[in-house]
Order: structure tokens, then C-alpha cells, then sequence
């Protein structure tokens, strides 16, 4: 396949690159590294995997070869809880690109997970209001550019 092609059910195939646009400028191809490619491959599974560290039980967001903390090599993907709250946001009004434009206003921030990292994530209204604090848990939807990413629904923490 080519960079950008689209996998089985509508999924873009992540792994021989991906379009990468800033507004309407092509800058690339995104290219999932060896170090981020089992949290790529969990995505594809709807599962959301972190990297831990077997000599300090340090565990990491995924773009890590040793453990910051202790300098070991031995990093291992385990599952992470998918559950978190909200720790920053902002409503995008201005679409960054056309493929946006059917989804504006949008919500996009930080989630602190309860193993303590934060990841940039799309958040979803659930049934409270996207707010700082706020429970939230993992969900995999396809966005805009046909990319099947982890969001957060806000509001519910099972």
C-alpha cells in the first residue's frame, strides 16, 4: 500500500506513513518510528498502550527508548487503564484545514491518565460538560483524515 492509503473499514493504513498537513500545506509524511509502532498497533485493536519500564516501573508516554528515570533499555508495552480527567482544553473554532471544516467547534487538550502521563487528545462532550477536573475515558473513533485515533469521552470514568 501507499502512504496514506486507506486499510480494511474506511481505516488509514498508518504504517508506511501518513500525509502530514499544517493547514493547507503538505509538509511530509507522518512516520510512525520503531519506538511509537506497538502503540500505533494497539491503536488499530482500540486498545491504548503505554510504555513501563521493567527496571523502575517508571511508566512513559509512548516516544521513549530508555527510561528516563533509571537509563534501562527494558521498556514494555501493558495497557494502560484508559482513564483519566481532563487537564487542559481549548474549543477550536478555525478550521486548520478543510477536512476540519465539517467539525468545528471541536475541543482538543490534555488528558492526565491515572498512570500520570498526559496525552494531546480530541475530547468528546459525554454526559457533563468538558471541563478542567472532569472524568474522562479512552474511545476510538475515526476523525477528519480518516485516522483511527484514541479520544476522550468527558464525563464517564468507567
Amino acid at each position: 500500500m501507499s502512504a496514506g492509503t486507506t486499510a480494511a473499514a474506511g481505516v488509514t493504513d498508518w504504517s508506511h506513513g501518513v500525509p502530514l498537513r499544517a493547514g493547507d500545506w503538505f509538509i511530509g509524511l507522518y512516520q510512525p518510528s520503531p519506538e511509537t509502532a506497538g502503540f500505533w498497533q494497539a491503536v488499530q485493536r482500540h486498545e491504548l498502550v503505554l510504555k513501563w519500564c521493567a527496571g523502575c516501573g517508571k511508566c512513559f508516554h509512548p516516544k521513549r527508548i530508555v527510561c528516563t528515570d533509571c537509563g534501562s533499555p527494558d521498556l514494555t508495552w501493558r495497557q494502560a487503564s484508559g482513564r483519566g480527567t481532563v487537564y487542559s482544553f481549548s474549543e477550536v473554532h478555525r478550521a486548520p484545514s478543510p477536512d476540519f471544516a465539517g467539525s468545528v467547534p471541536y475541543t482538543v487538550g490534555l488528558v492526565a491518565l491515572e498512570e500520570g502521563v498526559h496525552l494531546f487528545t480530541r475530547f468528546i462532550a459525554g454526559p457533563g460538560p468538558i471541563a478542567i477536573g472532569a472524568p474522562a475515558r479512552v474511545d476510538f473513533r475515526v476523525l477528519e483524515t480518516g485516522q483511527l485515533l484514541p479520544v476522550f469521552l468527558v464525563g464517564t470514568a468507567a
